[in-house]
């Protein structure tokens, strides 16, 4: 089991396009691009990993690959085990600066304490 940070659209309503997304991260954001909808940034030697993710309405989903999807309403940023305040607040900024971008929010059962 892993923490993460879910971030999506109200109701899971919302989708934006898998290539705006990789656009918005990688050129504000500073990510790379690891594969289709995954992405990761290295900040004091550890990665933090982001994948975009299609969901339903009630925020599951079960999928076997990415490939070829073309639009998400969930975004889920994996949380590093070794978290300290530099890193906690790298995450809190990145989660906002999606938020602030895609006029999402951020799941209240998934986010930083």
């Amino acid at each position: 089991m892993y923490d993460y940070i879910s971030i999506h659209s109200e109701n899971y309503m919302k989708k934006i396009k898998s290539k705006d997304l990789e656009q918005y991260l990688t050129s504000q954001l500073g990510f790379t691009t690891e594969s289709h909808l995954r992405f990761s940034k290295e900040v004091s030697g550890e990665f933090i990993s982001l994948t975009g993710i299609p969901a339903n309405s009630n925020g599951n989903y079960a999928i076997n690959t990415l490939e070829g999807v073309e639009e998400i309403n969930l975004i889920e940023i994996d949380v590093p085990m070794n978290l300290d305040d530099t890193l906690e607040l790298v995450l809190s900024d990145i989660a906002n600066a999606i938020v602030k971008e895609f006029s999402w929010i951020i799941d209240e059962d998934h986010v930083l304490s």
